[in-house]
């Protein structure tokens, strides 16, 4: 009988490549499914990481409350990983975050605090100052704790050298915390390969593209380490809501914005570097959270018997 909790799951993804969206002359481009691991992005890594970290420190004790600031993902994530372990848990979002991620966070138990979609940043501001109440708060911290980088090192990273054997030309994620594009790249140096690697953010600080950070100087995140990247990209809304759409339509990839965003950079890379390349971008979550947005809108009417 397999002992196996839903925490086993995380991780070992699978890596697709692009069949009908690349043409003739183009490198190939393939995606790092992290939708597959089991709440559907790529933050149950780093929640998992950090969580048993602090457990093994005994710095995360049964009474404390698991608390960050997330635009979705994570505090799904947190939500998931705190029911499995037996803690409770508290997140801060932007009142702008689809629908569907505050009902899947409330479905685990989640205590959630809506902050202001005036500012990019104010579900930061305010789980740092609840933070302060250490005796009450685990302070998970994705955006400036080392276990968020450490786990895609020792997890994304790995693994795409191991799919790969090392051969991969470019590599295209998005900038939420960070942690991914530093984990990856740090992982790729230590490994003697050295691939162009491309930050993908949104172009306004006011992007409908969940999960990416702006850089407007507001605010950076304290893990980020501009000298592993060789390219910051700004994408628009239009580019990553359609890139998406093609996403589910061309290829039966159904995912979130910020992976249009990172594909249809990959898309331009793959251009760039002509054929018998390698780009590699990151699926970071899955689309049913986005169904409550003009993601998915069909745009017809349904067919009448």
């Amino acid at each position: 009988m397999s002992r196996t909790t839903m925490l086993d799951s995380i991780g070992n993804t699978p890596l697709v490549r692009l069949q009908r969206m690349t043409t003739a002359g183009m490198a190939d481009v393939y995606l790092k499914m992290e939708s597959f691991n089991p709440t559907g992005s790529l933050k149950d890594r780093i929640v998992k990481y950090i969580i048993e970290e602090a457990e093994r420190e005994g710095r995360l004790k049964p009474h404390h409350i698991i608390t960050d600031a997330s635009s979705g993902n994570t505090g799904i994530a947190v939500g998931m990983v705190a029911a499995v372990k037996g803690y409770r848990s508290r997140i801060y979002m932007p009142e702008t975050k689809s629908v569907e991620r505050r009902k899947i966070m409330r479905a685990w138990g989640t205590q959630l605090v809506l902050t202001t979609g005036e500012d990019q940043n104010s579900h930061i501001w305010a789980v740092e100052k609840a933070a302060e109440d250490t005796g009450t708060f685990f302070y998970l911290n994705q955006n400036g704790n080392p276990g968020n980088w450490k786990a895609h090192y020792f997890g994304t990273g790995e693994e795409l050298l191991r799919q790969t054997d090392g051969r991969i030309d470019t590599f295209v994620a998005g900038v939420g915390t960070g942690g991914l594009l530093m984990g990856v790249a740090k992982k790729f140096h230590d490994a003697g390969i050295e691939p162009r690697i491309v930050a993908v953010e949104p172009d306004n600080p006011h992007s409908h593209i969940e999960g990416l950070l702006h850089f407007d100087g507001s605010y950076v995140p304290p893990i980020w380490d501009e000298s592993l990247i060789a390219e910051r990209v700004q994408v628009p809304d239009e580019a990553a809501f359609e890139t998406a759409r093609r996403l589910a339509r061309e290829e039966g990839i159904f995912c979130g914005v910020s992976t249009g965003a990172t594909t249809w950079r990959a898309l331009e890379e793959a251009r760039r570097l002509g054929e018998g390349g390698t780009v590699i971008a990151v699926a970071g979550d899955r689309g049913e959270r986005y169904l409550s947005t003009s993601l998915f809108d069909p745009g017809e009417p349904a067919l009448s018997r």
